[in-house]
């Protein structure tokens, strides 16, 4: 999922985000930067802290939050990928995400989250929480 951004030399995603899709989270830590609708699915930006998205344990707690919190405005079948970053900017506009802040990517049709450019792991991944 990441290649195809670093392939095309885009220093920057600046995703158009469904408004009120935003939110905190304080256990576990994470922030909802908002949903992109995709067609048939959707993706998720959020952004953490390294060290929590960076363990099987960490990440598997962010995702099923996340499935919890969004479960109402999912639509039957609809699969949602999970894309996390380290930062968010707001250059060139807000929301903005740089590929080297990019850690992972979850993807829903293989239960896995794979460790992008800005993780130590890049290359690997790890199964995803049960559903």
């Amino acid at each position: 999922m990441v290649a195809r951004f670093v392939l095309g030399g885009d220093e920057y995603q600046t995703p158009k985000l469904r408004e009120g899709t935003d939110y905190a989270s304080a256990k576990p830590e994470y922030r909802m930067i908002g949903a992109q609708e995709l067609g048939t699915h959707l993706r998720f930006w959020v952004v953490a802290h390294p060290t929590v998205v960076l363990t099987q344990r960490g990440v598997n707690a962010i995702i099923s939050d996340i499935r919890r919190r969004t479960r109402a405005s999912m639509r039957e079948g609809r699969s949602a990928e999970i894309f996390f970053y380290s930062a968010v900017t707001d250059i060139p506009k807000f929301p903005s995400f740089r590929i080297t802040d990019h850690l992972a990517a979850y993807n829903p049709a293989d239960n896995k989250t794979y460790f992008g450019p800005a993780s130590k792991l890049y290359g690997s991944w790890v199964h995803g929480p049960r559903p």
